[in-house]
């Protein structure tokens, strides 16, 4: 039986390969400000794009980096690029909501089966009832973290969640990295 995702709307701006793949490295482990600005504009102008016509959320959450990978980076390139999606969209960003109380192997090296089986990495903090949240991500690959922080935005009572990636995996798949359906 196929499984409907979480989420309402998903967004992307384009396709995980070429110069986007490079400026999403460059954005996310090379520290580049221009990088993720570019990438924090052109998200925003998908997002304000799709919510000309669909119902606007009533918050941005940036998916969370697990507090040791944050010091390491010294950033979350999530939440650098949910703060121009917020200013389009006129909606608050709360990155306080939302956080990572799980470290977990980079999922690139795992396979659909080793991804199914990680524990919930995510916690809610506080009550969402009744809020629409646009869950905002780099790279979705094979939807795994994706789905976890959805489910668990809706247990904390989010009546919907949309999510938005600036880039996604080829329908295709290329190496470990599954397609999407």
């Amino acid at each position: 039986m196929v499984q409907l995702p979480p989420w309402s709307d998903f967004l992307f701006f384009g396709v995980y390969e070429g110069l986007l793949r490079d400026l999403v490295l460059r954005a996310k482990f090379g520290g580049s400000l221009a990088a993720l600005d570019f990438l924090g504009a052109l998200l925003a102008g998908v997002c304000a794009l799709h919510y000309e016509a669909a119902p606007l959320p009533s918050v941005v959450i940036p998916m969370p980096l697990y507090v040791g990978r944050l010091r390491e980076r010294g950033f979350n390139q999530c939440l650098e690029m949910a703060r121009p999606v917020a200013k389009a969209l006129g909606v608050p960003v709360r990155a306080d909501i939302l956080v990572k109380r799980v470290s977990l192997s980079p999922q690139a090296m795992l396979d659909r089966e080793e991804r199914r089986k990680l524990p919930q990495p995510f916690e809610a903090v506080g009550r969402l009832d009744g809020l629409h949240v646009l869950l905002i991500d780099d790279v979705c690959t094979t939807k795994a973290t994706l789905q976890r922080a959805a489910n668990c935005l809706l247990r904390a009572g989010a009546s919907r969640v949309d999510a938005a990636v600036v880039a996604r995996s080829s329908r295709h798949g290329t190496g470990r990295e599954p397609a999407l359906p």
